[in-house]
């Protein structure tokens, strides 16, 4: 049940994946995606090496981070791995065929030249004529694989663990209005507000990464207890800036805090857990920035986080440290959107 102004809603569940779910998702691509996105629903079969064919459900093109999304659009209800690890499975094998790729560049600029106004938005978006280069230098690296579907569950999280490309399951839930069943709300976690946060980690020839970084969740389990009894009070004093405007959202390694609805302009904290403190990045604009304590030191990173203002790093061991921490975290929340 959700709960408007008052207004119930119920939550519905679409039966039909085609008619019902894919319309949903292609009227809110902009939402998903961004303002700057473009969704191609054009159906173009994918071949393998042994003539398998695959389609994927979208394309969508990101042109102010110059990044391709190809998008499956499932239903939770749908087996997981016929129905979407085969399908991706057969798309990745397909792609990384030098003709597929090449087919796909074809198809992708050719929707593009065809419509005078679209074409006109992405030459001036990219700042060139030469669209073709443009579309061609998407396909010269792995496409992002975004997973959409009614609701998540952990057998479809498991379940795309063995897919090698960088994949993000979005969760897209839609309600009814009881009273206007035509009325829909819908509930999901928008792409286009969260960069991929990677910070990379370097791997020695022969070893792998350690299994604790493989999430947040993991290294939440990996790291003393003392860092967890400061992650949560420090996590709890973030909250209560403000409790209606401050939301969180864990992305792979890190959870990060933003004003309002999550975006590269309100995101105001990130945290990286290490085994025996915690780590938080903040946004900070060096004429008002102030730190007596001198806790965060001299360096300035150079922006995983924060794409204005210079991001800054410091960290706490203990509760003791916690109001003085706030002190520069409220500093970042208050000039999040700004700059």
């Amino acid at each position: 049940m959700l709960i408007v102004d008052g207004v119930k809603y119920k939550l519905w569940t679409p039966k039909d994946e085609e008619k019902e779910f894919h319309p949903l998702v292609k009227e809110h691509y902009k939402e998903i995606f961004g303002e700057d996105s473009l969704y191609f629903d054009t159906k173009h079969v994918l071949k393998t090496v042994s003539g398998i064919g695959s389609i994927p459900d979208a394309y969508v093109i990101n042109l102010s981070r110059a990044e391709l999304y190809v998008v499956e659009i499932e239903l939770a209800s749908h087996p997981v791995y016929d129905h979407i690890v085969k399908q991706l499975t057969k798309f990745i094998n397909g792609i990384e065929n030098l003709d597929t790729r090449n087919q796909i560049i074809d198809m992708l600029y050719d929707e593009i030249d065809s419509d005078i106004v679209l074409r006109a938005t992405v030459q001036k978006a990219i700042g060139s004529t030469d669209i073709y280069r443009f579309v061609s230098k998407l396909l010269s690296k792995p496409p992002r694989i975004v997973i959409i579907v009614d609701k998540k569950t952990p057998e479809i999280e498991e379940a795309c663990r063995v897919l090698k490309y960088q994949t993000d399951i979005m969760e897209f839930e839609t309600f009814v209005r009881e009273d206007a069943p035509n009325v829909h709300a819908h509930l999901f976690e928008p792409l286009f507000g969260i960069e991929r946060i990677e910070m990379k980690v370097k791997e020695e020839k022969g070893k792998r990464v350690p299994e604790h970084y493989k999430d947040w969740q993991s290294l939440y389990a990996w790291v003393e207890d003392n860092v967890k009894d400061v992650e949560k009070a420090l996590e709890s004093s973030i909250i209560s800036i403000n409790p209606s405007e401050v939301t969180k959202a864990i992305h792979g390694r890190y959870l990060c805090f933003y004003k309002g609805k999550p975006s590269t302009k309100s995101i105001f904290a990130a945290f990286l857990l290490t085994k025996k403190a915690l780590k938080v990045r903040i946004r900070t604009d060096p004429n008002t920035f102030k730190d007596p304590q001198r806790l965060t030191g001299d360096k300035v990173y150079k922006g995983w986080f924060f794409k204005q203002g210079e991001e800054r790093e410091f960290k706490i061991r203990s509760r003791e440290q916690i109001p003085y921490a706030m002190e520069l975290i409220k500093q970042s929340y208050d000039i999040s959107g700004e700059i």
